[in-house]
């Protein structure tokens, strides 16, 4: 079945998805966003088969915020390979 639904993630669901260190919820207050609420909308997304896309720039992002935060970096990196070939 094809898709007709595209979803472009953007540097801050990303990080908050992968659980960077310092980067645990975006957005603004009345809509903040945290792991709980992005991995549920990933999902429901995933099972509707949505195509996704990171543009480079979000990829590029991502692993510069990765590469300076105090959390398990490799760990981080190694996800966030796994959703690049995803």
């Amino acid at each position: 079945m094809p898709t007709s639904k595209v979803l472009i993630i953007d540097t801050s669901i990303l990080c908050v998805w992968l659980q960077v260190a310092g980067m645990e919820t975006c957005g603004k207050t009345g809509d903040l966003w945290d792991f709980e609420k992005v991995n549920a909308k990933i999902q429901e997304e995933l099972e509707q088969n949505t195509t996704f896309v990171l543009p480079l720039a979000t990829i590029i992002e991502t692993g510069n915020h990765i590469s300076q935060c105090n959390g398990d970096r490799f760990k981080l990196a190694k996800s966030l390979g796994d959703i690049i070939k995803k």
